[in-house]
């Protein structure tokens, strides 16, 4: 892409982020419980998967309750709930999505793996277009402004997870219509999470004793005050962690994500598990590529029909787009989660060669030879 070209692509991106605006619903009625922040469902997400059969995904909308050092949030957020369909919720995991993303993204895989495991999992929507990090940004110079939103951005994204997971370990009936009560979950708490997220995981799980099992997918370094190394795993090291890493991942590279388990292994020794995956990508991890809430492809189309990027990188768009979805890449990392849910709800430490057996039993075999597993180390 020409300098011009690149120049042009950010302020487009920066407009688009602030034009559109906040994405968050209006909060009105609360919960019976009046001893926890106030909550209303919102339409559900209707889908159809790949055999036509419709999926539902339960939306609900929460006030915001926490503080970060002297500032109190405000304002609602969204958040996304897989739940088994029999009904037997026997744990619950939170996911965290990357930086340009939201839970679009990676609705298929969080859906299998609930089902798989029992584990209902709630992803926030928290995300670049949400007004607690627009209005934050505003108030900082747009030549600071980039650093800025990051900061924000994790800051919401972590804040407003915790909040969940403080709900539900703490009684809230906010999910109990779906059978996530803190009698179903218990101690089985996990947390996920993608590039952003996946970093953002080491620093909130770091604030729970009782979350043992991290799961993460191409764990990204964000600003210092969310070091998944400093403010994660030397605060507390979870007991089982898998990370996993793809050899062509230029944003989230093997050897800063071995950095991370290596840490973890210093903390507790065999707790962290590296998933090396060949030719995988960092976008790899997702079921369908987006930009906010929207298809990468159809953005990418649009952006290159105005002449914001060039015919190279938008072949190179194309395919990378065909390559992530023939590796095993996305296969293999949601049946690595369901993996490590499965081994939370029966209360087992991870293992590598259990890992690997189990991977290579549920992928194509023409896959397989694509994973590699190892304890992280220096």
């Amino acid at each position: 892409m020409s300098p011009r070209n690149s120049y042009l692509f950010f302020s487009y991106l920066m407009l688009l982020v602030t034009f559109i605006g906040p994405t968050e619903a209006f909060f009105s009625t609360p919960t019976p419980n009046t001893s926890f922040p106030k909550s209303k469902p919102m339409p559900d997400i209707v889908l159809t998967d790949e055999n036509g059969k419709v999926v539902r995904i339960p939306v609900k909308n929460i006030e915001r309750d926490w503080t970060w050092e002297d500032y109190t949030a405000t304002g609602e957020f969204s958040c996304d709930l897989f739940v088994p369909e029999n009904g037997q919720v026997k744990g619950c995991a939170f996911f965290m999505h990357g930086f340009s993303q939201y839970p679009v993204a990676y609705r298929k895989t969080l859906k299998e793996a609930c089902e798989a495991s029992n584990v209902a999992i709630v992803a926030v929507e928290t995300g670049l277009l949400s007004s607690i990090v627009q209005e934050e940004s505003k108030k900082v110079s747009f030549f600071k402004r980039k650093e800025a939103m990051q900061f924000f951005l994790q800051r919401a994204v972590s804040e407003d997870t915790k909040q969940c997971i403080r709900m539900v370990m703490g009684g809230s009936d906010v999910f109990a219509e779906y059978g996530v009560t803190k009698k179903a979950v218990g101690n089985k708490i996990a947390v996920m999470g993608h590039s952003m997220g996946g970093g953002l995981s080491f620093p909130v799980a770091a604030d729970f004793s009782e979350i043992d099992y991290v799961f993460t997918m191409a764990p990204a370094f964000g600003v210092e005050d969310f070091d998944p190394i400093v403010k994660g795993v030397e605060e507390r090291a979870p007991a089982n962690s898998m990370l996993l890493a793809g050899t062509w991942d230029l944003i989230a590279p093997e050897k800063k994500i071995n950095s991370i388990s290596a840490a973890a292994n210093n903390e507790k020794k065999n707790s962290s598990v590296v998933v090396d995956i060949e030719r995988g990508l960092h976008t790899g991890f997702e079921d369908r590529l987006v930009l906010f809430n929207f298809k990468l492809s159809s953005v990418s189309n649009l952006l290159f029909l105005f002449g914001v990027i060039d015919a190279a990188l938008f072949l190179i768009i194309k395919i990378f787009s065909f390559i992530r979805t023939n590796t095993g890449q996305l296969e293999g990392s949601g049946i690595l989660m369901e993996y490590l849910l499965k081994a939370m709800v029966a209360n087992k430490s991870i293992d590598p060669e259990e890992a690997q057996a189990y991977l290579n039993d549920n992928l194509e075999d023409r896959f397989e030879q694509e994973f590699s597993f190892k304890y992280g180390q220096d």
